[in-house]
Parts: structure tokens; C-alpha cells; sequence
């Protein structure tokens, strides 16, 4: 039985654009099937179910903000752009990923600040994307 080496946060990379993004405090994200399940009258259970398309969403929280980040949140509408994200696992003290998640055609929809009186500010972005590719 093999055993998978364990992901560290510190020796992982995440970019933007090709650009690395520093500070991370975490990032999430979270990819669903759309589902509509068939009925039928007089029936407990359903009887099948429609899937459709993927949705990702996620998250990057950074500590203070990020400058990046900030820019694509407040284009325009007519000038909003996509981007990537690229997170690319490794494992404590290899120079060897494990996996990189990519991120396609991204957009912000959404950022946060918080700060509390014994720490530093810290930024959360909200983003959706047309698709992930794990590899």
C-alpha cells in the first residue's frame, strides 16, 4: 500500500497570471454538478435525475490585500477580464509537485477585509471559474 505524501501550505506556490501570489492564509474552493431529479406523481423516490453543468467557486484569503486582486475588482464592466489561478501542491522539503489545480477563466466576484485589534488586516476574494483542471 503506498502512502501519499502529505501537502504543506508553506512549500506550496499559488499565482495569478503568472504571478506569485504572497501572503496566502488559505485558499478553498468548491466544485458542484448541477442536478434536477425526475418525479413521478404518486411516487416516495425520485424515478432518475438531469445533471448538467459544473460550477466552481472559491476563495483566496491574504493577508492585507492583495495589489492584483484589488485591480480586477473594481474594472469596469466593459474592461472586467478573466484570469487564471494556478495552485501548485508540494510536499515539506521536495522539489517535486504533487498536483497543481488550475483555475480557468476566472473572475472576482466578490472581497472582504477584516481586522481585529491584535493581529494584521486580512483580504478574502471571492471568485468563480468556467472550469478546474487537476493534474
Amino acid at each position: 500500500m503506498s502512502v501519499n505524501p502529505l501537502v504543506t501550505a508553506n512549500a506550496s506556490k499559488i499565482t495569478i497570471d503568472g504571478k506569485p501570489v504572497r501572503g496566502v492564509e488559505s485558499i478553498d474552493f468548491e466544485v458542484t454538478r448541477s442536478k434536477e431529479d425526475i418525479l413521478s406523481i404518486d411516487v416516495d423516490e425520485r424515478i432518475g435525475a438531469y445533471y448538467g453543468a459544473l460550477k466552481v467557486s472559491g476563495s483566496i484569503k491574504v493577508k492585507s490585500t492583495n495589489e492584483e486582486l484589488d485591480k480586477k475588482m473594481y474594472e469596469v464592466i466593459p474592461k472586467v477580464a478573466t484570469f487564471q489561478i494556478v495552485v501548485t501542491l508540494f510536499p515539506q522539503g521536495k522539489d517535486s509537485k504533487i498536483k497543481e489545480i488550475a483555475f480557468h477563466e476566472c473572475i472576482l466576484e466578490s472581497k472582504s477585509l477584516a481586522m481585529n485589534a491584535n493581529g494584521v488586516a486580512s483580504t478574502t476574494y471571492k471568485f468563480s471559474a468556467t472550469r478546474v483542471k487537476e493534474e
